[in-house]
């Protein structure tokens, strides 16, 4: 079986690590199911940090109100035109969002440099064909690579540590550009309220061997979907799986 999409990608190894009939339903069957909020929200945060910093790029000093006001009407927007699994009512979830958005312009988006935002990368990986693609959120002018991330609770140093995220985003950053002295943070917006927001900076430092493990998990993960090895992988989390109801109706894939 050929990879669905082409390629593989962070979110995609996420998935079927986590459990490979997720991974069946969600890219082999394709099946649509309601977005999760806390996944749309990040979504609207990122779509209004990346409008601030094209504006940026393209030499504005944007107004913090009008980032606010492309916020919120692209929540709206979105919000109107698709399913979403709220958990929280609709207007105190934007609340939360436009409360991460005021803390971004104000302690991080005026000290920021962007070169590049959301700029899309891929490389073959080498021996195998395997395409891997990942966006990259921010690329300063010092080559600083920056993840955003939206969440209820503080992130464990270890966490950042351990994400092979941003070492695919290095691993792409150095096929594509050369190896530049780039340095890789997680920049974490966190609180369950609007009223108690918090900021926290992750540098993320690669381990020895980080990345020959990487890339042995992908090609292992890749052989896997070429065999069409998608098992449930059952735990207690299961009942909060989107695909719980197809999981118990269709059976193994």
């Amino acid at each position: 079986m050929a990879l669905p999409r082409g390629y593989i990608s962070h979110s995609q190894l996420r998935t079927y690590n986590e459990c490979p009939r997720k991974y069946w339903f969600s890219y082999i069957e394709g099946i649509q199911v309601p977005c999760n909020e806390k996944v749309f929200l990040g979504e609207v945060f990122h779509a209004a940090i990346e409008h601030y910093f094209q504006l940026r790029i393209a030499g504005g000093a944007p107004d913090p109100s009008v980032v606010e006001d492309h916020f919120t009407s692209i929540f709206e927007a979105e919000a109107a035109g698709r399913p979403v699994a709220w958990e929280a009512p609709r207007r105190e979830t934007r609340e939360r969002g436009l409360a991460f958005l005021k803390h971004f312009l104000k302690h991080f988006g005026p000290k920021a440099r962007p070169l590049m935002v959301e700029k899309e990368l891929s490389a073959e990986l080498p021996g195998s064909g395997v395409l891997l693609k990942g966006v990259i959120d921010l690329i300063e002018e010092d080559y600083a690579i920056t993840d955003f991330k939206t969440t209820t609770s503080r992130w464990s140093d270890s966490r950042a540590r351990s994400s092979p995220q941003m070492i695919i985003y290095k691993y792409l950053f150095d096929r594509s550009f050369g190896p530049l002295p780039a340095t890789m943070k997680y920049e974490v917006f966190y609180g369950k309220k609007a009223a108690n927001v918090r900021h926290q900076t992750l540098p993320v430092v690669a381990e020895d061997g980080a990345l020959d493990r990487l890339l042995a998990m992908i090609g292992h993960v890749v052989e896997r979907i070429g065999a069409g090895a998608f098992p449930a992988n059952e735990t207690a989390f299961c009942r909060y799986c989107d695909f719980r109801r197809e999981c118990r109706e269709k059976g193994p894939a």
